[in-house]
């Protein structure tokens, strides 16, 4: 019976997950290929984008506002390039949580660090082959809790921090920065 769950737990994740960026895709309109990078607006009025890199819909950007931003377009074409070890997690999970519910909270803590990653991956890649860091006017909070909730409530590693010029040096890890922003 646990094999039915656990066949049926990765059938939902995949159909939500698939159905999420098919949703996307299909409501809005393509503007553009870059090689094999597919372009699309989704005119949201919000001054980001979304990268489609799932098992049926790869290789898309999809722009929330109208305006294509170069910095955007280089942070998420990074993403393009990356395996998405968070979609990987989300189905592995899926498939073993009919066994044991011990996994978790390691898997919501890996899931975090695996996604900070990404975020710092594609940023990296943006910085290293087009020059592009993000900026950000965002002001380091002096509480450690606060400082702790920047982390934690997004999927990015905190804004203070990928303005800063240690986030681009590739010797400083995540674990590194996470730890050094709570403690000093």
């Amino acid at each position: 019976m646990d094999w039915f769950l656990s066949v049926l737990n990765v059938l939902l994740v995949v159909g939500f997950y698939e159905g999420v960026h098919g949703y996307l895709y299909f409501s809005s309109k393509g503007l553009r290929k870059e090689g094999k990078i597919s372009l699309r607006v989704l005119n949201k009025g919000e001054e980001n984008a979304v990268t489609l890199n799932s098992l049926f819909f790869r290789n898309t950007i999809i722009f929330l506002s109208n305006k294509i931003d170069e910095r955007i377009l280089r942070h998420e074409e990074g993403h393009i390039k990356q395996f998405n070890y968070v979609y990987a997690l989300m189905v592995a999970v899926a498939a073993l949580l009919p066994f044991t519910n011990a996994i978790l909270i390691p898997a919501v803590i890996l899931g975090k660090f695996l996604w900070w990653k990404a975020e710092r991956d594609a940023d990296l890649y943006a910085y290293y082959n087009y020059n592009v860091k993000y900026e950000s006017d965002a002001e380091r909070p002096k509480s450690r809790v606060e400082r702790l909730k920047a982390w934690l409530l997004d999927s990015h590693p905190p804004d203070y921090v990928r303005k800063e010029e240690e986030y681009y040096e590739k010797k400083n890890n995540l674990v590194k920065l996470f730890v050094h922003d709570l403690l000093s």
